[in-house]
């Protein structure tokens, strides 16, 4: 009989290109740790502007990763 089992956790990756270079970020910050990422979800998004001009990108992420 065979299972897995994850470990989940929150993270807020940021960029100022947009909302996909944001996740990609956070993962791959995740892996250069060395987690073995499996999925995520997207929990939110949402942006800053200063000035009239767009500022940065955050995505809330939910992540897991092999225990």
């Amino acid at each position: 009989m065979g299972g897995s089992m994850f470990q989940m956790i929150e993270v807020v990756g940021v960029s100022e290109k947009g909302f996909s270079e944001a996740v990609k970020f956070a993962i791959e910050e995740l892996i250069a740790q060395g987690k073995k990422v499996h999925f995520f979800e997207v929990i939110q998004q949402r942006g800053a502007v200063r000035e009239n001009k767009f500022k940065e990108f955050q995505v809330t992420i939910k992540v897991a990763f092999e225990m």
